[in-house]
C-alpha cells in the first residue's frame, strides 16, 4: 500500500466495506482503534465512531489477547499478513478471522496496523453455537482441552480453537465443512487401541447419543498430512434445549505423548527383561533387609534356586552361608554410604572349576524413597591356564607345520600376525619372515584378483561362516605369478572372529593345462567354422554354375524357339512380345544371381579388387554412389573370413538398393591392432531399429560374424540412414 496521509486512510476505510460483512479497522500497536468502517463500528462499536481511547483488545476475549499481540509481532517481522483466529465480543463472543497487516504510515512513535476481519459462522451457524454459548459458554470459549459439539447428524454446532489445533486444521475449516463425517470416513484414518478401524457409527460421542451414556475411548488417528495422533475422548450426551435436537459434547485431550513415554517405558522394561533374562552373568537386587528383589536367569540356576520361591526372600535362606558372609559387609556399606564398589574374588562353581569374577555393587533408586543395592559379577577366565594351554597348542601346531608338506598358514586377527610354515614360503620363493602381515600378501596378489579375494574373507567373516575358498595368481619372489588354490578356516570366540587357518596347493599345471585345452577347442571351433563356411560356399558356386551352366541355356534356347514363332494377329503377338520380355528378364536375373553365388577367385583377383569389381558392377546401373575406403592386410585373414567379409558387404549393398533409396553409401575396411572393422553407411531413409523386424539380410550378418565371433552393430533411425559395424578378430 503506498504512503498516503492518516486522514485519507481514514477517509478510504470508513467507505470501503459499508454493503458488506467485511470488518476494517486502522489501529496502533498499543491496539488503540484509530478508524473503523461501517460494519465494524455497527457490530462491535455499538455504531459510535472510533474514540481515540476505544481499543481493539477490550472487543477480544480475554484468552486469545495473547494470540492477538504475538499475530502483531508477527505482522511486524514480514511482508505478508499475520493471521488469527479471535472470539470478538457483541453481546456475546463471535467466533472471527483476521488478517494484520503493518503499514509504512505511523501515528506518532507507533506503526500503523490494517486489521481485516470477517465471521465464521453463518447466521444458521451462529445462531446454533450462540444458544450452546449460554450454558456452556467456559467450555467453548475458555476450555483448556479440545471441544466438539455436535448433533446426532454429525454435523457440528460449536467447536474451540484447542480442537481445531489438535486436528491441525482451523475453526473456520471445521465450521465450513460442517459434517465432522466428512473427514472422518474420507481422508482420516482411525483406529481404537488394537489397531482395527472404526466406523463413525461406534465412534464415543455417537455411541453416547445412542445409549444417553457418558463414553470414553482413546484413539488413534492418521491425519491428513500423515501424523499420528492419539486422542483420548470422554463424550457425554447434552440434555438440555439446544439447536440440534439430539447432541453431544466431547472433551478431547492430545496423549500421543504420554502413549509415546508408555511405549519407551514398556521397550525399556522388556529390554531389562530380555537383559536380565539372558545374560550368562550373575545379575542381582537387594533391599535395605536383604531380601531379594530381582535377579538374573544365570543366578536362579547357579545357586540353584527356584525363581519365583525366591523372589523377596532374605538371601542368607537363599545362597551358601561363606557367599552370604563374603557380600553382606560390601552390601550394607553401599546401602549407608551411596557409593559403589569394585572389587575381585576367586569363585569355585557347583561343577568345580575355579574362576575369577570381578563383581560390581552400586546403590540402585527404588519407588517411593527406599534403599535397593545392585550387583553384578562378571566371570573371568584363569588367564595363567589358558596361557599354558595355548602354548602347548601352538608348540603343537609348529611341530605339525614342519612335518607336513602341505603349505600351512594361520592368522592371530587379534594382533595381526601370520604365520607360514616352510613349504609354504618354499613354494613363493620368500624367506621366511613373520612381519610379512596381510597386506604384503595381497599386494602380491595379481590386481585382477585382489579385491575379489579381500571381498571374500570380508564376506566369510561378516556373515559368520566356517570356511571360505578362492582361486587366484600370486607374485612369487622370481617375479612370475602363480595360480594357487587358497582355502581358509575361520576360527571365533563369543561370535567374533580371532582367527583364521588356511592352506595354499599350487596349481599353476592345471591352469597351464586348463589354458591349453581351452585354445585348442578355440582352434578346433574356428577350424570348424571355416569348414561350415567352406561348404556353404562351395554349395553356393555349384548351384550358381547350375543355374548359369545349364538353367540360363535351357531358357536362352528357349528365348530363340519363342523368337522363331509366327505370330497371326494382334493378340498373338502381345503374347509373343510378353513371354520373350519375361524369358529375356528370367536370364537377366539367373546370370546375376549366379554371379552372386560364384565364389570370388581371392588367390586370383584378391579381397580388395572383389570388392571394388562388386561396387563397379552396381555403378553401372547408376542406381548409387558408392565409396570404397580401404586399409587392410589381407594377407592375415583366412579364406573362411575374407569370404564372410566379401558376403556381408554384398548382403549389405542388397539391403541398400533395395529398401533404402539411399543417393550415397560408403564401405570402409581396415585392420586396426589385432582386429579387422568393417564399416557400411548409407544416407537412406533408415528405419527405428527398436521397431523394425530384423529381415533375412541383417540376420544373414549376424550369422555369418558369429561363425568367428565377431561383433554386428547397426545405428538406424528414421531419416538418418543406417551404419553397419563389423568387427572380427584377424587371427
Amino acid at each position: 500500500m503506498k504512503m498516503m496521509s492518516l486522514t485519507t486512510l481514514k477517509k478510504i476505510i470508513l467507505d470501503t466495506g459499508k454493503q458488506n460483512d467485511l470488518y476494517l479497522s486502522l489501529i496502533n500497536e498499543s491496539g488503540t482503534i484509530i478508524s473503523a468502517n461501517t460494519p465494524m463500528r455497527r457490530d462491535f462499536l455499538n455504531a459510535a465512531p472510533a474514540q481515540a481511547n476505544t481499543s481493539f483488545f477490550d472487543l477480544i476475549h480475554p484468552s486469545h489477547k495473547n494470540d492477538f499481540i504475538k499475530t502483531i509481532q508477527q505482522a511486524g517481522c514480514s511482508q505478508d499478513p499475520a493471521t488469527a483466529e479471535l472470539y470478538i465480543k457483541n453481546g456475546y463472543y463471535h467466533p472471527t478471522m483476521w488478517q494484520i497487516s503493518r503499514l509504512q504510515q505511523r501515528t506518532g512513535d507507533s506503526h500503523l496496523l490494517f486489521c481485516v476481519g470477517y465471521k465464521v459462522l453463518d447466521a444458521g451457524q451462529f445462531e446454533k453455537f450462540n444458544s450452546l454459548v449460554k450454558t456452556h459458554h467456559p467450555l467453548i470459549i475458555e476450555g483448556v482441552t479440545g471441544i466438539l459439539f455436535h448433533d446426532s447428524s454429525g454435523s457440528i454446532l460449536a467447536a474451540n480453537k484447542q480442537i481445531s489445533s489438535i486436528l491441525e486444521t482451523s475453526l473456520e475449516r471445521l465450521y465450513q465443512l460442517g459434517d465432522i463425517r466428512i473427514p472422518w470416513k474420507t481422508y482420516w484414518k482411525i483406529n481404537n487401541e488394537e489397531g482395527v478401524a472404526l466406523a463413525f457409527e461406534d465412534s464415543p460421542f455417537m455411541k453416547a447419543i445412542k445409549t444417553g451414556i457418558a463414553q470414553t475411548a482413546t484413539l488413534m488417528i492418521e491425519l491428513k498430512s500423515g501424523e499420528t495422533r492419539w486422542l483420548f475422548f470422554h463424550s457425554q450426551p447434552v440434555h438440555d434445549n439446544n439447536p440440534g435436537g439430539c447432541a453431544a459434547i466431547s472433551h478431547i485431550i492430545d496423549v500421543t505423548n504420554e502413549k509415546k513415554l508408555a511405549a519407551r517405558v514398556q521397550e525399556k522394561k522388556a529390554l531389562i527383561d530380555a537383559f536380565v533374562r539372558q545374560t550368562p552373568n550373575l545379575v542381582w537386587v537387594l533391599d535395605e533387609d536383604s531380601r531379594l528383589h530381582m535377579a538374573s536367569d544365570a543366578f536362579f540356576s547357579y545357586f540353584g534356586i527356584d525363581k519365583e520361591a525366591s523372589l523377596y526372600k532374605e538371601m542368607s535362606k537363599l545362597v551358601p552361608e561363606s557367599v552370604y558372609r563374603n557380600f553382606y559387609d560390601k552390601h550394607i556399606h553401599v546401602l549407608e554410604t551411596g557409593r559403589p564398589m569394585k572389587f575381585i574374588e576367586k569363585v569355585r562353581f557347583a561343577d568345580g572349576a575355579k574362576y575369577i569374577s570381578h563383581i560390581n555393587i552400586f546403590p540402585v533408586e527404588g519407588t517411593e524413597g527406599r534403599k535397593l543395592v545392585g550387583g553384578y559379577a562378571v566371570n573371568l577366565p584363569d588367564t595363567s591356564r589358558i596361557e599354558s594351554e595355548l602354548r602347548e597348542a601352538n608348540e603343537r601346531l609348529l611341530t605339525i607345520s614342519q612335518a607336513t608338506t602341505n603349505a600351512i598358514w594361520e592368522w592371530d586377527m587379534q594382533t595381526g600376525t601370520i604365520f607360514r610354515n616352510e613349504a609354504l614360503m618354499e613354494m613363493i620363493g620368500y624367506q621366511p619372515d613373520h612381519s610379512k602381515g596381510l597386506s604384503w600378501w595381497l599386494r602380491r596378489i595379481h590386481p585382477e584378483d585382489r579385491n575379489r579375494v579381500g571381498d571374500k574373507v570380508k564376506e566369510a567373516t561378516d556373515n559368520n561362516l566356517q570356511s571360505w575358498q578362492d582361486e587366484y595368481r600370486f607374485k612369487c619372489a622370481d617375479g612370475h605369478y602363480k595360480h594357487i588354490r587358497d582355502k581358509g578356516f575361520v576360527i571365533y570366540e563369543n561370535g567374533l572372529p580371532v582367527k583364521m587357518i588356511g592352506s595354499l596347493l599350487d596349481i599353476s599345471d592345471r591352469k597351464e593345462l586348463e589354458n591349453k585345452l581351452a585354445d585348442e577347442k578355440l582352434e578346433r571351433q574356428r577350424e570348424l567354422s571355416e569348414t561350415v563356411i567352406r561348404v556353404q560356399e562351395k554349395e553356393r558356386t555349384r548351384i550358381g554354375h547350375e543355374l548359369h551352366d545349364n538353367v540360363n541355356q535351357i531358357l536362352s534356347s528357349t528365348l530363340l524357339f519363342v523368337d522363331m514363332l509366327q505370330a497371326s494377329g494382334k493378340e498373338q503377338k502381345q503374347l509373343k512380345g510378353k513371354s520373350l520380355e519375361y524369358l529375356r528378364t528370367a536370364i537377366d536375373e539367373i546370370r546375376k544371381l549366379s554371379r552372386e553365388l560364384v565364389v570370388p577367385h581371392f588367390k586370383e583377383q584378391g579381397l580388395v579388387d572383389s570388392i571394388r569389381t562388386m561396387v563397379d558392377d552396381i555403378h553401372m546401373t547408376d542406381a548409387i554412389r558408392i565409396q570404397f575406403t580401404h586399409d587392410i592386410e589381407s594377407d592375415l585373414l583366412s579364406p573362411g573370413k575374407k569370404i564372410t567379409l566379401f558376403r556381408i558387404i554384398q548382403e549389405q549393398l542388397k539391403n541398400i538398393l533395395k529398401h533404402s533409396k539411399a543417393k550415397n553409401a560408403a564401405i570402409l575396411l581396415q585392420t586396426k591392432a589385432n582386429i579387422v572393422e568393417l564399416v557400411i553407411s548409407d544416407n537412406g531413409v533408415g528405419f527405428d531399429s527398436r521397431q523394425t523386424h530384423q529381415g533375412i539380410g541383417l540376420s544373414n550378418i549376424y550369422e555369418r560374424a558369429s561363425f568367428y565371433n565377431g561383433t554386428v552393430n547397426v545405428q538406424a533411425a528414421p531419416g538418418k540412414g543406417c551404419v553397419v559395424t563389423v568387427i572380427l578378430s584377424v587371427s
